[in-house]
């Protein structure tokens, strides 16, 4: 009895003073009662973790069956359209978010591109006749009416073209990838709205459009990664360059046929219509297309 009376009485100074003395996570300030925080979900136990944990923590991330990562691309390159559908639907948890996946493989992407032989001496390429240079002569003569009154552009479009001259467009190439990255960010947009152009019955809201094509674009930047795998292999082994350039044209058609098999699933078409919106998409699509990387070259030699 004399225990309980004592806890009865027990002054709530004393409960103040544990409060303030309990542990707190170290990630929003919230009283931790557990082995995790009830506020933010992290963990109690946080530390600096060690190269095995940081290596274990990689694997299990990666490797794992029931990862958010592999079901993802596996719906990404085996199921045309479902991540749109599946994100539209609500189901989401299951998926990396749209924006995420599209970044990742982006990033990997131009990050191969930056190292592989892409960005190469545009005067020697390796098939096909050269395209005529500049000479230095022409650059320092180069005069663009249009630009009379704006003489430092007209300087810098000479000083670029003396610096093509000079390296043969290999820093032309470097600086217009790095900036077709950031180039995206405005083209996936464009096609969106022009793709919502194409459906008023029944009519579609612009974001299921975005989200069409932030899908459609990581499948076709994972299969530009694949392309680029096939192109390092030729260089290394000149032998298989006949095998490197089969499997280019079998992933060019792949993305054909996964554009029409997108749509068909996405915008509920039949397949006279899917194929009929697809055409008239890839018109438009390859137009902005060709504007966006002459806009980008156009900066990129700005740029130099």
């Amino acid at each position: 009895m004399s225990g309980i009376y004592a806890r009865l009485n027990k002054p709530a100074h004393t409960d103040e003073a544990a409060a303030a003395n309990r542990a707190r996570c170290k990630n929003c300030g919230a009283g931790l009662l557990g082995r995790y925080c009830v506020d933010c979900s992290q963990a109690a136990n946080v530390h600096v973790p060690t190269t095995s944990e940081l290596f274990h923590e990689l694997l299990e991330g990666v490797l794992h069956t029931d990862s958010r990562l592999w079901r993802t691309l596996s719906s990404l390159w085996f199921s045309p359209g479902r991540l749109t559908r599946e994100f539209v639907a609500g189901r989401r948890a299951a998926y990396l978010p749209p924006f995420r996946l599209y970044l990742v493989v982006s990033v990997l992407f131009f990050l191969l591109a930056s190292w592989s032989h892409v960005p190469a001496d545009i005067s020697r390429p390796e098939h096909g006749a050269a395209p005529s240079m500049p000479t230095l002569s022409q650059c320092n003569s180069i005069s663009i009416e249009a630009l009379a009154h704006y003489p430092g552009v007209d300087a810098r479009i000479r000083h670029g073209c003396r610096e093509v001259v000079r390296d043969n467009g290999a820093s032309l190439a470097r600086v217009a990838l790095g900036t077709f990255s950031k180039a995206m960010f405005i083209f996936l947009p464009l096609v969106a709205v022009v793709n919502m152009l194409l459906y008023w019955r029944p009519r579609y809201r612009y974001a299921e459009h975005l989200l069409f094509f932030v899908h459609l674009h990581a499948f076709y930047f994972s299969m530009a990664i694949l392309a680029l795998g096939a192109i390092a292999i030729a260089h290394a082994w000149p032998a298989a360059a006949g095998a490197a350039d089969t499997l280019q044209t079998l992933l060019g058609w792949a993305a054909t046929c996964y554009t029409v098999l997108a749509v068909r699933q996405v915008f509920a078409k039949s397949w006279t219509g899917a194929v009929l919106k697809t055409l008239v998409l890839a018109f438009i699509y390859l137009l902005v297309f060709a504007l966006t990387v002459a806009g980008v070259y156009a900066y990129a030699l700005l740029q130099l």
